[in-house]
């Protein structure tokens, strides 16, 4: 069941009403039991593994977490003890901590590796069984990928490691941290949550809220529009596109593929979080913003700060942070400052180790296949760029006498950005890196304009008709986006009469129903990011 069913829509409407008849106190377990029936809809058989995970994690959590809270005790109660040997304590505190850590992270890794790669070694372990004489074979149909895993795998390590780095308490109750790691609304495609945050939140006295409700929909009706009306629709025409099987025209049809493809993944993704972040309001949660307008962005590193944030932030803290300050990377910087490496050389280099492990570990994340390496080491090429030669760029263009503080240059600026990204989309869009480079090199070598006029465009699975409600429905993307930018949407539509704000909600259903796509071809399962 995803959220793109009518069956979600009936399931969701019946939790919300089971809710609040709930008294308030018990609320929390209703949303547990409600959020454990949704995830056994998906299969009964992928509840073992988040129960594994998110047990196995408030396990290691609690021993940590008591680790720590009897050497406080002993430090407070003893005044005998003096600094060094509260020094020694602590340090024998932390190291037997450590191992419940790496315990723990080893084992639910282990599950999450297993799950999403072990379809590379299909052909490896079948030529293993043969050469023993077994008779049997081994498929990909056979691997277990459960609904969520990377995104409830990284929720409940990242409150691990907080716990480890003492700044949240431990959980004591497994049903409240169940709730965390499954909580229905966000275990599908994000965002990928903090304890700290979304944990406490699941704690609050959840009362019913009239005013947070209606924005909750009109959220939904937001993300149903972009999913239903433009990422399917666009869809469609990029993967006629890029199935190079069929003999496509290159030069511009790719060119437009790989930009639409851009608004495809935004819309598609972005979509999600709102259906998700508007149907979680319905229960009184906030989950967090995900994407905060990344195509405004004037360079990479700003993008990435705004798009898909709950997983950069999470490569920041748990990755990049503990990389960037280990004693390898300590040790090759204080060689690199005494060696006769030119200072900037030698600070690009250390930046590149956090840097390429961080962006290398995102792509494989993101999907399997060389192409998401490709994708991670293309990121990091890029950040590293950006953060070494940004300041002499705009330097030159200080002395060309460049103004940047105009409206052309930021759309300059975020053309770039956008151009950058689709450039990231060809290493993975097409579906392997051969269709890339033949992309490509269609892009470099034909130049066919001819395309927008002779009815090429028309023959990719969508019609005049399609293309001019793709380009309307874009539009809107555009405007409600700006007008966001200059502040909420929903405030604006609150403060109108209720006549036209009903007219509006009217509007947008009767849009997403006439317009949407559906149909035999069509898959409800589609959200790209719902693999993960």
């Amino acid at each position: 069941m995803t959220f793109i069913q009518l069956d979600f829509v009936a399931f969701l409407a019946i939790s919300v009403a089971l809710f609040y008849i709930c008294p308030v106190k018990h609320r929390w377990k209703m949303l547990l039991a409600i959020s454990i029936v949704f995830y056994m809809i998906a299969g009964v058989k992928y509840l073992p593994f988040i129960l594994i995970t998110s047990f196995s994690v408030f396990l290691a959590g609690r021993k940590i977490g008591r680790i720590y809270a009897q050497l406080d005790e002993t430090i407070s109660t003893d005044k005998t003890i003096d600094r060094k040997a509260k020094k020694a304590l602590r340090e024998q505190a932390k190291k037997d901590a450590k191992k419940y850590l790496i315990a723990c992270l080893v084992f639910n890794l282990a599950i999450l590796c297993i799950s999403k790669y072990t379809r590379f070694l299909v052909n490896p372990i079948n030529d293993f069984l043969a050469m023993i004489g077994s008779g049997a074979t081994f498929s990909a149909a056979m691997i277990i990928v459960p609904l969520g895993i990377s995104y409830y795998t990284f929720s409940t390590l990242s409150y691990l490691l907080d716990v480890f780095w003492k700044k949240v308490d431990y959980e004591t109750n497994y049903g409240r941290f169940l709730l965390y790691a499954i909580y229905f609304p966000h275990i599908l495609q994000g965002p990928i949550e903090r304890y700290g945050r979304l944990g406490q939140r699941l704690k609050q006295e959840l009362r019913f809220d009239a005013h947070r409700c209606s924005y909750g929909l009109q959220l939904m009706l937001w993300g149903y529009f972009k999913k239903l009306v433009i990422a399917d629709r666009l869809n469609i025409f990029i993967q006629s596109v890029y199935s190079i099987e069929q003999g496509m025209n290159g030069g511009f049809v790719y060119i437009i593929a790989a930009l639409l493809d851009v608004v495809y993944i935004y819309s598609d993704f972005s979509g999600c979080m709102d259906i998700a972040r508007g149907a979680s309001d319905l229960f009184g949660v906030e989950l967090d913003l995900n994407f905060n307008h990344p195509f405004g962005s004037k360079s990479v590193v700003e993008f990435w700060r705004r798009w898909h944030m709950s997983l950069g932030s999470w490569f920041k803290d748990y990755v990049y942070y503990p990389v960037s300050t280990s004693k390898l990377v300590k040790n090759l910087n204080k060689k690199a400052r005494t060696s006769k490496i030119p200072p900037r050389v030698s600070r690009v280099l250390i930046t590149a180790i956090p840097v390429t492990i961080t962006w290398v570990l995102t792509g494989t994340w993101h999907g399997n296949g060389l192409g998401y390496v490709c994708w991670g080491f293309y990121y990091a090429f890029m950040i590293l760029m950006s953060v070494s030669f940004g300041e002499d760029l705009t330097r030159l263009g200080t002395k060309l006498h460049i103004n940047y503080d105009t409206t052309s240059w930021r759309f300059i600026q975020a053309a770039r950005t956008t151009l950058i990204f689709a450039g990231g989309r060809l290493l993975t869009s097409p579906g392997s890196l051969a269709n890339t480079w033949y992309i490509c090199k269609n892009i470099l070598i034909t130049f066919n304009p001819w395309v927008f006029f002779d009815g090429t465009l028309t023959s990719h699975g969508l019609d005049l008709l399609n293309i001019c409600v793709a380009i309307a429905a874009i539009l809107v993307f555009f405007v409600v986006s700006q007008l966001q930018v200059r502040g909420s949407v929903r405030d604006r539509i609150s403060r109108q009469n209720l006549v036209v704000r009903w007219m509006i909600y009217f509007a947008a259903m009767i849009v997403i129903a006439v317009f949407g796509i559906y149909g035999p071809g069509y898959d409800a399962a589609s959200f790209v990011y719902m693999a993960f």
